[in-house]
């Protein structure tokens, strides 16, 4: 559903949270976060944090995972042992700042030294790669949108996995994720530990069980000189590692911190010269971690 307020130049959706996943180190299921978030789980991200190679690739494909796929499917592999469903008949949308970083580096040092990619590397250096990943991973055949936009790629990501799930009327996997950098790429993007989140979203499905219900407010201004500060993001919470702030998957942490703070409370995310507003509206009985 959408309404659209052109008085103030507002556009407003409304989705359903049916599930999701969560990775980060400290950070290893909904439920932690969501005590983390009520105050009754500190999140020690010095924790020991590996990623297990994704057994749902076949065999070669898992030998080359890259950084990004391993952390992707650990998410996933999470979130698929309470989804409803099966992940290989959803659409999705994937967002990332940069999921290739880790490649990348690598490709640099060869292009300064003897200039042979090799054709194993240079596929999983293309932005698409873990989308393509997962698509062979679940047998997926479905359409997938693969986007970046820096620290604001949880917020486009949402917007656009809420559009194509009221405009098709499916449910839709939306996942993103931030792995770490390395070398000279951690210089121009600190990201220094990988996360990551897999929201399962529809528009009104009611086949399906409902953690809670939401609405996305895109603001066209971000401030005006009669109200400055009126729209300003909303800083990320204190229960979350500052660490984290370079990394865009924060956003979507403190955006599910929401599921435990009073109905119509909000979380505020920059988009460009817009806000996107995020509020829980109303969410089920008997979901506390």
């Amino acid at each position: 559903m959408q309404s659209v307020n052109h008085a103030t130049r507002t556009t407003t959706l409304h989705f359903v949270l049916h599930n999701a996943g969560i990775l980060a180190p400290g950070l290893n299921s909904l439920d932690q976060l969501r005590q983390a978030s009520a105050g009754t789980h500190q999140i020690d991200s010095q924790q020991a944090f590996t990623l297990p190679p994704p057994q749902a690739l076949p065999a070669n494909e898992r030998r080359r995972s890259s950084q990004s796929v391993r952390l992707v499917f650990a998410c996933l592999e999470q979130l698929a042992q309470k989804c409803p469903m099966s992940l290989s008949g959803l659409r999705s949308v994937f967002a990332t700042d940069d999921g290739v970083g880790e490649i990348s580096e690598q490709m640099f040092a060869i292009l300064s030294s003897t200039r042979q990619v090799s054709p194993l590397t240079f596929p999983n250096s293309v932005h698409s790669a873990t989308a393509g990943y997962f698509s062979i991973g679940y047998q997926n055949h479905q359409p997938s949108t693969v986007l970046s936009r820096g620290n604001e790629s949880f917020a486009a990501g949402l917007l656009c996995a809420v559009t194509e799930t009221l405009t098709t009327g499916e449910p839709i996997l939306f996942v993103c994720f931030d792995p770490a950098m390395t070398g000279l790429m951690q210089e121009v993007l600190p990201i220094t530990q990988p996360t990551a989140c897999a929201w399962l979203l529809s528009a009104s499905d009611q086949t399906l069980p409902a953690l809670a219900h939401f609405t996305l407010t895109l603001e066209s201004e971000i401030r005006s000189a009669s109200h400055p500060t009126a729209s300003l993001p909303t800083s990320l919470p204190h229960w979350l590692p500052a660490r984290w702030s370079p990394n865009a998957t924060a956003q979507g942490f403190a955006a599910l911190g929401l599921l435990d703070m009073p109905t119509h409370a909000h979380y505020r995310m920059a988009f460009g010269a817009q806000t996107l507003t995020l509020a829980c509206t109303s969410k089920s009985l008997g979901e506390k971690p």
